[in-house]
């Protein structure tokens, strides 16, 4: 072993090579060129200019093998962490083989399928794509950062929320922390990448009046998705497990819904109110024997893709007078003007870019199902491809045609997403972002405001603490302290009574609601009840029955 001139039937190989033994197994690597004339047959040495590219090849090899011992040492020392943190030592694993390798972990008892679904749905995405950008990456001890950063620089590309993208990040590093944690790519990069900030929009809660508008829209617009509505307000389930709620959870006799979520694994036991039981009777009515789900179809759309029950939502509140949110600005290429347009600039950069016919049939294709409002699973499944393609079709075609297809349009003028009346202004009390989680935060803040315990709620909602409800959804406590302010403090600092009510105006539903209790009593009696409009709505109501008696008791 050590550096060698190697024979060839045309003569000598014109390069120095290194051959050594490790692991049982034979290794060599080229090094420098030989110079001079070499030894003839039977003798060692050559002439001087050999001897000294000789010499340049062992100086060269024992660099390369001082540097690799280095780098067997690092390995070795990370090996002994590893096995003191973990128990055993970090195996070798091939990228193509992670999401096996993650299957092989132990994993928590209730780990839901929706988990590992995402989870196999994550490393598919990043064994995909080093496969695609980097083919000769065979093992995941090969990673470095610049693979990791490129991964990543596509998630960003991509369009997809902080959210998901950490998401992404927690998967990958948690499970090569476990099976590959040596790699330098892993230690200098991935173990210390930090996550992308959230910043969570909490949903603001629907009123009576607007639960009834949406109710109402949903029979005309969505009568599949209505009851499924009910059941989110009734209950305060996460859209996935409404829409997933298994009759086996169902219990009508006692009228309680009893639901492990899907987010904290919590067992969450549910009363069941009327108009939650009626609809539970009704689907009832129409169950097929051997259907597990209360809202089958539902449950079926939810499987196909969450994203399509969050479009049918926005139809329905856009019925019940709501403004579908606006995109924020967020992407380099604006908005196509029409489905038209936007195909003929994907065309004309398809040409640009000299793709073959076979493949311009193919992203044509795809493009014309996605600009007809098609999913990326229902795509996949029609045309018989892999989803990961349909997704890689639609982002080159985006890069080529210079035009907004995946990820959110550039405005010209973007603003705050609102909720406005339909062909009115703005309104007061109409706060901005609602969505599923709205109908949970609907159910929290009620609750919450008519005295249900904090711990009962809890037990309902499955939050892990009280604090967490108490931090996202008892905003009633805000306009209680507007109420209490209001009365207590002096007109230099609370205002007028119009200032006053002004206040109570603008602290949410609740007081709007008050407010509107008083429009059929006379003027001058609705005046005097507007100056105590500071009291709280138990008080209010019954001033408003003495004044209608006209004083009496």
């Amino acid at each position: 072993m050590g550096v060698i001139l190697r024979r060839t039937a045309a003569g000598f190989y014109p390069y120095w090579i290194g051959r050594w033994e490790e692991d049982g197994k034979r290794h060599e690597t080229t090094l420098v060129r030989w110079r001079g004339t070499p030894p003839e047959k039977g003798e060692k040495e050559g002439d001087t200019e050999f001897e000294r590219s000789r010499q340049d090849a062992e100086n060269l090899f024992t660099r390369i093998r001082e540097k690799g011992r280095g780098e067997e040492e690092e390995k070795a020392l990370v090996q002994k962490i590893h096995a003191a943190r973990y128990g055993s030592k970090v195996e070798r694993v091939k990228i193509a083989d992670l999401a096996a390798r993650w299957d092989a972990l132990p994993h928590k008892k209730d780990l839901s399928e929706e988990r590992r679904e995402r989870v196999h749905s994550v490393i598919g995405r990043f064994v995909k794509f080093m496969g695609e950008k980097f083919p000769s990456v065979k093992e995941a001890g090969a990673l470095t950062a610049e693979h990791f950063k490129a991964f990543f620089d596509s998630i960003d590309k991509s369009g997809v929320s902080a959210r998901t993208w950490n998401d992404h990040l927690d998967i990958l590093r948690g499970l090569l922390r476990k099976v590959e944690g040596q790699g330098k790519g892993f230690r200098e990069y991935l173990a210390n990448l930090e996550k992308q900030s959230e910043e969570t929009v909490h949903r603001r809660p629907f009123t009576g009046e607007e639960l009834e508008a949406i109710f109402a829209a949903a029979g005309e617009v969505d009568p599949e998705l209505r009851p499924v509505l009910v059941a989110a307000a009734c209950t305060a389930l996460r859209r996935g497990d409404v829409a997933r709620l298994r009759w086996d959870a169902v219990d009508l006799a006692d009228g309680f819904v009893t639901v492990k979520t899907t987010k904290t694994g919590e067992d969450v036991e549910i009363p069941i109110f009327p108009p939650f039981r009626a609809v539970l009777q009704e689907a009832a009515r129409k169950r097929r024997q051997g259907v597990p789900y209360v809202f089958p179809k539902i449950a079926l759309a939810y499987k196909g893709g969450p994203d399509a029950l969050d479009r049918r939502l926005r139809k329905v509140l856009a019925a019940a007078g709501f403004v579908r949110p606006e995109k924020v600005d967020a992407a380099k290429y604006p908005a196509p003007p029409s489905p038209a347009d936007a195909a003929a600039m994907v065309e004309a950069g398809m040409r640009a870019a000299k793709w073959t016919a076979k493949r311009k049939e193919k992203g044509l294709a795809i493009l014309e199902r996605h600009l007809n409002g098609e999913d990326g699973r229902t795509i996949a499944r029609e045309m018989g491809i892999a989803r990961g393609a349909v997704s890689t079709y639609l982002h080159d075609m985006e890069e080529l045609g210079e035009v907004a297809l995946v990820s959110p349009p550039k405005l010209d003028n973007p603003r705050r997403a609102t909720l406005a009346a339909k062909g009115e202004a703005q309104r007061k009390h109409r706060g901005s972002l609602c969505g599923w989680h709205s109908f949970r935060t609907t159910f929290c803040s009620l609750a919450l405001a008519n005295g249900v315990s904090m711990e009962t709620l809890r037990r309902v909602t499955g939050h892990r603490t009280a604090e967490i409800v108490e931090k996202y959804y008892n905003q009633a406590k805000r306009a209680q302290a507007r109420r209490e302010f209001a009365a207590a403090m002096p007109k230099a600092i609370a205002g007028t009574v119009a200032g006053t009510e002004n206040a109570l105006q603008a602290a949410g539903p609740s007081s709007g609601a008050v407010a509107e209790e008083f429009e059929a009593v006379p003027a001058d009696v609705a005046k005097i009840a507007r100056m105590l409009a500071a009291a709280d709505p138990a008080t209010l109501a019954k001033v408003k029955k003495i004044l209608q008696k006209g004083g009496g008791k």
